[in-house]
């Protein structure tokens, strides 16, 4: 899976070591932002940051938590509501040309669910980290 501009907000967290594959994250949470053109995916996983922020050391925890924010979005097409557990995410394109061939093509798609759209850009938007107990 492609990852738009290496992200620079995980990229500064990971360091040399790859980004979380987004296939293996908890997708949380999907935001369509009504007013404007852009959607937000929150998203957790376990492989914690190489280089975590100084904050982060004055307590414990095993997840990170990131925002990812699609902005310009087009074509916005939900098939359902609910999360499935197997599903398939992916973000393709993204030159920098500025054309529609540049756009970001982007989708998460399940078995009986599905959002898709393209997008002009995007970025992560925040990172938290937290203690996820075990069931």
């Amino acid at each position: 899976m492609t990852v738009p501009n290496d992200w620079p907000e995980l990229r500064e967290l990971y360091g040399a070591d790859p980004l979380p594959d987004l296939d293996t994250c908890d997708f949380f949470h999907v935001h369509v932002d009504e007013r404007g053109t852009s959607v937000t995916f929150a998203l957790e996983t376990s492989r914690l940051p190489a280089h975590p922020k100084p904050q982060w050391t004055e307590a414990a925890y095993n997840t990170l938590r990131f925002w990812i924010e699609f902005s310009g979005v087009a074509d916005l097409r939900v098939a359902g509501l609910l999360a499935d557990a197997e599903r398939a995410v992916r973000i393709e394109g993204g030159g920098d040309g500025g054309g529609t061939a540049d756009r970001l093509k982007v989708s998460v798609t399940g078995e009986t669910r599905s959002i898709a759209f393209s997008a002009a850009a995007s970025r992560v938007t925040q990172t938290r980290v937290h203690l996820k107990g075990s069931i």
